[in-house]
C-alpha cells in the first residue's frame, strides 16, 4: 500500500488540531482485496451495533505521520457526508521504525488509553466515540483509514399539536 502511493502528492493537512500528510486511495482492481478486508472486519464489528451500513465505502486515506506529526482528539464526524459516518477503522501499517505515535481512545478518564497496535492490525470503533494520533517522536508512522457510512436517521418528530395515541 506505501508502495504503490508513496511517490504521489500529499495533502499536508494542518486544520483543526492535525498535523498530518494524507494520500487518498481509490478502489481498483490492485486495491480490491484491501477494501474487502476492510468491509470483512467492518460487517464482523457491525454484528454487535446494527448500524445500517452502505457498502459504499468511498476511497480510503493513507496517512503519513512524521515527526512531531499528530491529530489532537476528534470524532470521525462533522457536516454533510461526514455525518453519516457508523463506523472507523485505523490499520497499522509499519511494525516499528517510529517512535512515539499510536492512538488513543477516549475512555474513562482519557489518559492513558494507547491502544497498541501491531503492523496489519486493525482498530475499528464507531465514528463517534473520541479518539487522537499521539505525536511521533522519532521516525515516520503509516496508517490506513476506512470511514463506513450508512443512511441518514429517518426518524421523525411529531408536528406541533399532532397527537400520538399509544392505546390499540
Amino acid at each position: 500500500m506505501i508502495a504503490l502511493h508513496h511517490d504521489r502528492g500529499a495533502l499536508h493537512s494542518t486544520i483543526a488540531g492535525r498535523d498530518s500528510d494524507l494520500l487518498w486511495v481509490p478502489r481498483t482492481s490492485e486495491t480490491e482485496w484491501i477494501f474487502e478486508r476492510l468491509w470483512n472486519i467492518a460487517a464482523l464489528y457491525n454484528s454487535r451495533y446494527g448500524f445500517g451500513l452502505s457498502p459504499e465505502m468511498g476511497q480510503l486515506q493513507l496517512t503519513r505521520y512524521a515527526r512531531a506529526q499528530h491529530y489532537n482528539w476528534h470524532m470521525d464526524l462533522g457536516a454533510g457526508a461526514m455525518s453519516l459516518r457508523k463506523i472507523s477503522i485505523v490499520v497499522e501499517l509499519v511494525a516499528g521504525g517510529y517512535g512515539g505515535g499510536g492512538i488513543e481512545v477516549f475512555y474513562g478518564e482519557g489518559r492513558n488509553n494507547r491502544v497498541a497496535l501491531g503492523q496489519g492490525d486493525a482498530l475499528a470503533f464507531p465514528s463517534f466515540v473520541m479518539h487522537r494520533a499521539l505525536p511521533v517522536q522519532s521516525g515516520t508512522r503509516w496508517t490506513l483509514v476506512s470511514w463506513l457510512t450508512g443512511a441518514p436517521s429517518r426518524r421523525t418528530a411529531p408536528s406541533r399539536g399532532e397527537r400520538h395515541d399509544t392505546e390499540g
